[in-house]
């Protein structure tokens, strides 16, 4: 029901009705391609339109909407791909929208609102990758599915929109007792992102995950298949194609997860791996750089300013072209998103034994979710810690004070910023913190590398263009792509 009370609720009212029925409309227009895009346009402006009436940084604005726009490609290549998923897309992209305003006037209140949080149902794994950030294993620990779902209602609660799933391999779970087809049927409004080796889902994991529709598989790849079969395993990027093939003849929306190091930065920056990706039937790609954490770090595997400086440069040339793939850069992608969004201000990270991080990342942990749960903690909830813990509050003093977002990771951009965080008593080594991070040959190799990319990141052009532009413009974009050198 719309509300009109006077203190703005009406305009949000008014907002929802429109994107219910965008959503509506392009769910029952799904088989008449004309009117779908009509209704598949209107909810991008809707997109659009909620960033315009909430976002006062100019400069984020303009990313964010020029952003929307190159998600034209990859919707209308889901719908006619998947259309399935697509209905759980359009679900999900009307919730997203909804809560842009619902987290917007919760933080008018001072309110914390994460958009998404990274929760490890699992940490244990089938495989056991050299450098494995999370430095997992064939044993360890399990949340349970009453234990996942609470913290899931919780994180909602606190605006969050998209539930990403990590480990260990989440799948482990889904074989066991099916946790990940049964939270998406329960959430069936939010999305659930899962970072996946691809190895365990079968056919018949296969056909729950089409009946569900809200679990979106990112499948790791290294680079082209013989780089992937090195870390991972003989064979195994040829299973995955397999996978990927599976999961796209049931209608599943599957994409990749990509690290970035200094040995595959050129073969994931060409086109060739991009078209591979989309050939393959990826719907989406997320890169990240290597960190030097968890099992055996290697730092001189990160990458040189050069190559963050391509990645950042190719994956923004892509999205340019209107590939129809949805890529997102976890470092890279700063601009768009304000800085770092760790620490509660877009998103947080639970470990598989409960342990609360401000980002998966940082290998660090400050706190347990069962012990406030069993009331043995100096927090009422979930949110009550993200918003009074002090390594959570360090971090987001942290972020304000950095202004260059092209170097947004209090990580490997300050790492002085996030050693002041790590002295507070709360904050102790969690199991992929390594010898030397902070203090050692890890640590003075960060340092190097945070003072290498802040030379190159001055002189880097804006992402998208000037502070306060204007709307996006595809075909002047596509003028200025064709005449680029």
């Amino acid at each position: 029901m719309i509300r009109f009370d006077g203190s703005g609720a009406w305009r949000r009212g008014l907002s929802q009705f429109a994107t219910n029925a965008a959503v509506k409309g392009a769910d029952l227009a799904l088989q008449i391609p004309r009117v779908r895009d009509f209704f598949l346009d209107k909810l991008i402006t809707r997109l659009s339109v909620s960033y315009e009436q909430r976002e006062s940084d100019r400069e984020q604005l303009a990313n964010q909407r020029w952003f929307a726009e190159h998600l034209r490609p990859f919707l209308h290549r889901l719908l006619d791909e998947r259309p399935a998923a697509a209905r759980a897309i359009l679900r999900f992209l009307g919730t997203w929208i909804q809560d842009v305003h619902r987290r917007s006037d919760a933080r008018v209140d001072g309110a914390v609102t994460p958009c998404t949080v990274v929760i490890e149902p699992t940490d244990r794994c089938n495989f056991n990758c050299p450098g494995c950030y999370a430095r997992s294993t064939a044993d360890g620990c399990d949340l349970s599915f009453e234990q996942l779902g609470d913290i899931v209602e919780q994180v909602i609660d606190m605006g969050v929109t998209l539930v990403t799933l990590s480990g260990g391999e989440p799948f482990l779970r889904e074989r066991a007792d099916r946790t990940l087809t049964r939270l998406a049927r329960r959430f069936d409004r939010q999305g659930f992102l899962v970072y996946t080796n691809g190895s365990l889902i079968d056919e018949a994991i296969a056909d729950r995950l089409a009946e569900v529709g809200n679990v979106f598989p990112a499948i790791s790849v290294e680079g082209f298949e013989h780089q992937t079969d090195a870390r991972r395993g003989a064979g195994v990027a040829h299973a995955t194609r397999q996978v990927r093939r599976r999961l796209a003849d049931r209608g599943v929306m599957c994409g990749f997860s990509a690290t970035v190091t200094r040995e595959n930065c050129e073969a994931i920056c060409s086109d060739d791996f991009i078209d591979m990706r989309i050939d393959e039937g990826d719907m989406f790609g997320w890169f990240f750089l290597m960190m030097p954490i968890g099992r055996a770090p290697r730092a001189d595997l990160m990458v040189t300013p050069d190559q963050r400086a391509m990645l950042r440069e190719t994956i923004r040339r892509w999205r340019r072209e209107d590939r129809p793939i949805f890529l997102g850069d976890f470092w890279n992608d700063g601009p768009l998103v304000g800085g770092c969004i760790a620490g509660g201000r877009y998103y947080f990270h639970i470990y598989a034994n409960g342990d609360i991080s401000p980002c998966v990342f940082a290998p660090v942990a400050c706190g347990n979710i069962l012990d406030i749960v069993r009331g043995d903690s100096d927090y009422a909830s979930l949110d009550d810690f993200v918003r009074r813990n002090p390594v959570f509050r360090g971090f987001r003093d942290e972020q304000r004070k950095i202004t260059d977002r092209n170097r947004p990771c209090l990580l490997v951009d300050h790492p002085n910023a996030f050693r002041r965080v790590a002295r507070f008593d709360c904050c102790r080594r969690a199991k992929n913190f390594p010898d030397g991070y902070v203090d050692g040959e890890i640590g003075r190799t960060i340092d190097r590398a945070a003072a290498a990319w802040k030379q190159k990141a001055a002189a880097l052009p804006p992402l998208v263009g000037p502070a306060g532009a204007g709307r996006y413009d595809p075909q002047a974009l596509r003028r200025e792509t064709v005449a680029s050198p």
